[in-house]
């Protein structure tokens, strides 16, 4: 479906959910945000790094407007970042999301939504990793897509059942002559049952089907599909459990190509222990997008761990630990990378409209190839403004 399809589908929708609930709750939240700091490898170099200090000024518009029946939200988000050292690295990013759904009763909903977002990929990560010095810029990437989903049943039903499918379209806009090669059209459909086992515990079963295809690359066309079993426990408040396993094969189009398969996982459980603390550890599995032109494929794992703790009613903290491995695939070859990050964040909320934001994020590469390795480490100070 082309962009402007999906524009003028998204523009129906908006309408028919604003007319379904023009007498309805709704609320509008406008945030405001500034954030300055300190990085110490801008360029994301093994040697020679080079810092510089920053500022991000940021908005989010929300709207929400609700009834008995359907709901319907709109987010927009734009940031720019300015960078004192590397001014041709200055950039701005937007997302743009609009959400529908509406109830047909009290357990079948249908849902649908769609994105247009522009990210800015940082010169020395993703595609250019180890290349920063022979860039003048980071490159920039888009995203459009659509969603829509049907859901069948609630927690207190026997049975739950959701299919969603969705479309997705993703190409670099800058160095076109190079980075055309990594633009995909992504179908995916994806269906999911629940069935309660006792009164909170549920026996989980997931169907994923993925067509990609590269424009400029179809030789690296394929299909992906996966079947996962598991379970999904929900006892008390205190603690959540989803944990499904299984397998997942990519078949690709060109028969000089093998196919392959591996085991894939989710992981997800969160503990509160009381409640002002949250632990939250997720893991999972999975044949991912490549990003390098010289991979057909990747596979990647990741661990993480956060924690969140509220001193006060003013004060709190978080923090994230992560480690993920990544295996980029070719026919001829395997490039194994090792990434370590974590984040820390104090946070003080002066009122119900001014918070502030003392953060640290940290991240290192770790591969066979030491000319890629870096430590990357970053400073910041953010103050957020409710209007």
């Amino acid at each position: 479906m082309s962009f402007s399809r999906r524009i003028a589908v998204c523009v129906t929708n908006i309408f028919f959910a604003t007319s379904a609930i023009a007498e309805s709750d709704h609320s509008v939240a406008f945030d405001l945000a500034s954030e300055a700091g300190y990085i110490d490898n801008f360029l994301y170099q093994a040697n020679n790094e080079q810092n510089t200090a920053y500022y991000t000024l940021a908005s989010d518009l929300s709207l929400s407007l609700k009834s008995q029946q359907s709901a319907f939200n709109f987010d927009a988000k734009l940031a720019s970042h300015f960078f004192t050292q590397f001014e041709d690295d200055d950039h701005t990013e937007f997302t743009l999301i609009p959400k529908y759904q509406f109830k047909f009763s009290q357990n079948q909903l249908l849902y649908m939504s769609a994105v247009w977002l522009n990210r800015y990929v940082y010169r020395g990560t993703g595609i250019s990793l180890g290349e920063a010095e022979t860039l003048f810029e980071g490159d920039e990437k888009g995203n459009k897509g659509a969603t829509i989903g049907y859901e069948y049943g609630t927690f207190e039903s026997q049975g739950k059942l959701n299919v969603e499918v969705s479309y997705h379209e993703n190409k670099f806009t800058t160095r076109r002559a190079t980075t055309s090669q990594l633009d995909t059209e992504i179908l995916s459909i994806k269906s999911s049952f629940d069935y309660l086992l006792s009164e909170k515990t549920f026996l989980a079963f997931a169907l994923d089907y993925e067509q990609t295809e590269h424009p400029n690359n179809t030789i690296i066309n394929r299909d992906s599909i996966a079947g996962l079993v598991g379970i999904k426990w929900f006892t008390t408040v205190i603690s959540e459990l989803n944990f499904l396993i299984g397998y997942q094969q990519l078949t690709f189009d060109d028969s000089q190509l093998n196919d392959t398969k591996a085991v894939k996982w989710r992981f997800d459980y969160i503990w509160r222990p009381s409640d002002f603390t949250q632990v939250h550890i997720m893991s999972n599995r999975k044949f991912d997008e490549s990003y390098r032109l010289t991979s057909n494929y990747r596979l990647a794992k990741n661990h993480q761990i956060d924690f969140t703790h509220d001193f006060t009613e003013y004060w709190s903290i978080s923090t994230s630990v992560g480690v993920k491995n990544e295996k980029f695939i070719s026919a001829q070859f395997v490039e194994s990378e090792d990434y370590l990050f974590s984040t820390f964040t104090l946070g003080y909320q002066h009122s119900d409209r001014l918070s502030v934001q003392l953060g640290y994020h940290y991240k290192s590469l770790d591969s066979k190839n030491e000319l890629v390795d870096y430590l990357h480490n970053k400073l910041s100070l953010k103050v957020k403004l409710k209007l």
